[in-house]
């Protein structure tokens, strides 16, 4: 039942985001403005992100260490709510066109993270299965890292007051999503403490320990 309705809410989502899309495409069309492009693309973004995320949820298995806590499901609301929030940019400006790039190419890595969990996906900062693969062998949490390069790209892409207050809560949610995910994780899987001890959270964590020379015997 919950996975029909949190799968039901992202298709509703990125219906109703394209929807709005669509109208800034045809009023491109007819007016000429860039800015309108860039209006579309992007909604269409959120699309991609929508969609991608309701296949996940509705084909993940089940839960090994759920966490249903009141803070779970808020911070998962805020996460979620924020980027349709957001106001899209209104004048073609290179800072809008640079701020869409690098929210595409957030969304490619946060897509091929979540496509490494597979049916491990949770929306909720729950345990699954540990997976240590792909994105993950780099860092623990690469789709959180994909979503928050998108949002950063889309503020950049629209520097309102508004967005920018959508980032706060948007990282705070997601400070909360990763803490929780990493208890759960850490009580289901007891080698979940050596991977997080040799992989960083959202940066790859690259040994700078130096092997010491063998010491020279006496002849």
């Amino acid at each position: 039942m919950r996975r029909a309705a949190l799968t039901s809410l992202f298709v509703l989502a990125a219906a109703s985001t394209f929807a709005g899309a669509l109208v800034r495409v045809d009023h491109a069309i007819h007016t000429g403005a860039a800015h309108l492009w860039l209006a579309a693309g992007f909604s269409f973004l959120k699309v991609a992100v929508a969609v991608g995320f309701a296949v996940f949820v509705f084909g993940r298995g089940p839960a090994v260490a759920p966490c249903r806590t009141p803070v779970a499901f808020a911070a998962c609301a805020l996460a979620i709510g924020s980027p349709f929030a957001l106001e899209p940019p209104t004048r073609a400006a290179g800072a809008a066109i640079a701020g869409e790039i690098i929210a595409m190419l957030g969304c490619a890595f946060l897509l091929r993270s979540a496509a490494s969990l597979g049916r491990s996906f949770s929306v909720l900062p729950e345990a699954r299965r540990l997976v240590t693969d792909g994105p993950y062998r780099y860092v623990r949490h690469p789709v959180y890292l994909g979503e928050l390069t998108a949002f950063a790209g889309l503020v950049v892409a629209s520097a309102t007051p508004r967005n920018v207050l959508c980032a706060a809560v948007f990282a705070l949610a997601q400070a909360t999503r990763m803490r929780l995910e990493e208890k759960a994780l850490a009580s289901a899987f007891p080698e979940y403490a050596d991977y997080a001890a040799r992989t960083g959270r959202l940066l790859p964590r690259f040994s700078t320990s130096v092997r010491p020379r063998p010491r020279e015997e006496p002849a």
